[in-house]
């Protein structure tokens, strides 16, 4: 079978988060048991390029620089503008690419709409992978997004592609159900897949990064430092816990954020916590460590801990479980369906301090019930979650989706030629600027200031044409000539190509 994988995000060039680990160990894993994979991803250097990734063809391309052009987008909705700027340009290259050898079937991930244009106009059967939706954000009010035309269009967005696809699968219970509630789904159209991991990087044996002294605890917490983490409740169960642990020490690692109150920084804010219970060197902040190190940090730890308020299925709880770790999780979200409580791990309701604490004091004066906690973990996860397995189960569903792409692709809402869905979606976006610089320049002294400042700061041929193009205009009405000179004619003709909000800077 061939399977083109499309992401903005694929290591390493944009990091080891969650989506670009995901569809990295899928990639791979899809190879090792003999499929034909090819991945569409941004480049970080704004360059176009294809390589062989360990077996895989890895395309990257660039955003699309000529979107830049529409500055009134780019203005009032900088999310979609940037969204559009990578969608464009992933789509492209998969034309490219399946025009000159046809594809079995793509993949995508739900975020942001990615399959978009595939979704409308049916080029191939079309997977959609759940990892956790944006308008979850939204609904739920996460990482502080708002609730404005902005961000509602990328929800409009990922529901409009959600349901035209040909198959959607989610790594947990929990969210399938969220979303199919959300958008209309019966049970049989969410199809369930739970996550994966590298089994073979991730192993109970080998080096450890944390050496200090062996009659020492080390609970860690691996994640961006924010508020759905759980990493509040995490700082205030430290004191009770340090009471009768006093040589536990806690590893949090991962990058800060400026998502406390009033933006700043949540480090800034768990240390100040922490000065004030006595408890600041009980606590380490790490930042972030490097994707290649984490499973010695995972083997270093006698407990992984995860109270999150919300996760979908979190890979650092998979890489958990294969590193042979005792695990302490929440209900809030998939977690609960990886860890076996009280088998793998004890599962706690999210923001719950005491059971937080009474959690972790059970599995630190318990070394039989970790290491039989670890076991356990280790076990499900080769069992149940190596990517060869997911890999093999991906490729089933794949056969379905071909299936009934078949019968779905009659419900294409663009029948027209490949090309046409991008240029409707250009003069749409056009269409939209000429209108917002339009009333602004009308009702706006301010924004017709600065529009000409920077017209004329930032692109002084189009400045000087323009101004000399209108004094024409009011030379020949003044003399009531009947004809314009032809290099007048020539002036107007190039100033129409640019678009209405080109002077902005």
């Amino acid at each position: 079978m061939r399977i083109c994988l499309i992401s903005r995000e694929f290591p390493p060039d944009t990091g080891w988060g969650g989506i670009a680990t995901f569809v990295h160990d899928l990639a791979l894993g899809l190879a090792e048991i003999g499929a034909e994979v090819e991945v569409i991803a941004l480049s970080a250097d704004g360059k176009n390029s294809t390589v062989d990734y360990k077996g895989i063809k890895l395309h990257r391309v660039a955003p699309v620089a000529d979107l830049d052009k529409y500055q009134m987008l780019l203005s009032l909705m900088p999310y979609s503008h940037s969204l559009l700027k990578s969608l464009v340009a992933l789509h492209l290259k998969f034309v490219e690419l399946h025009s000159a050898k046809p594809f079995d079937i793509v993949e995508v991930p739900e975020m942001f709409g990615e399959g978009v244009f595939l979704a409308l106009t049916k080029l191939c059967p079309l997977v959609i992978r759940l990892y956790t939706p944006h308008f979850k954000f939204i609904d739920e009010k996460l990482h502080l997004i708002d609730e404005g035309f902005d961000h509602q269009l990328l929800s409009i967005i990922e529901k409009l592609t959600l349901l035209n696809a040909d198959a959607v699968v989610s790594p947990s219970q929990d969210l399938g159900d969220y979303v199919a509630n959300a958008i209309g789904f019966s049970s049989e159209e969410m199809h369930i897949m739970k996550g994966l991991v590298d089994t073979n990087r991730f192993t109970p044996e080998g080096a450890q990064a944390l050496k200090i002294d062996e009659d020492v605890l080390k609970v860690i917490l691996v994640g961006r430092l924010e508020e759905r983490k759980g990493v509040y409740q995490l700082i205030r169960a430290i004191p009770q816990v340090v009471k009768k642990f006093p040589k536990v020490k806690f590893f949090l690692i991962g990058k800060d954020t400026n998502t406390a109150h009033g933006g700043k920084s949540v480090q800034a804010e768990l240390e100040a916590e922490l000065k004030k219970s006595g408890c600041g060197q009980h606590v380490v902040f790490t930042g972030p460590v490097p994707h290649a190190s984490m499973p010695e940090y995972f083997r270093s730890a006698d407990i992984f801990v995860l109270p999150s308020l919300y996760d979908n299925a979190p890979l650092t709880c998979l890489e958990a479980l294969s590193s042979g770790t005792a695990i302490i999780g929440t209900s809030a979200g998939g977690m609960k369906e990886y860890v076996q409580n009280g088998k793998s791990g004890i599962i706690i309701p999210p923001s719950d301090v005491q059971a937080l604490t009474d959690a972790l004091l059970e599995l630190l004066s318990d070394k039989v019930k970790r290491e039989s906690f670890g076991r356990e973990a280790r076990k499900s996860a080769l069992e149940l979650y190596d990517r060869k397995i997911t890999a093999r189960a991906s490729l089933k569903l794949y056969e379905q989706a071909i299936v009934d792409f078949q019968i779905n692709k009659l419900k294409a809402l663009v029948r027209t030629d490949k090309d046409s869905i991008l240029q409707s979606s250009q003069h749409l976006m056009a269409k939209f600027d000429e209108m917002v610089y339009g009333f602004l320049y009308k009702r706006s002294l301010t924004f017709r200031l600065s529009y000409w400042f920077h017209m004329c700061k930032d692109r002084p041929k189009l400045f000087s044409a323009t101004v000399l193009v209108n004094a024409a205009d009011k030379l020949a009405g003044a003399l009531k000539l009947k004809d314009k000179p032809a290099v007048i004619k020539k002036l107007e003709a190039e100033i129409k190509r640019q678009p209405v909000g080109a002077g902005r800077s």
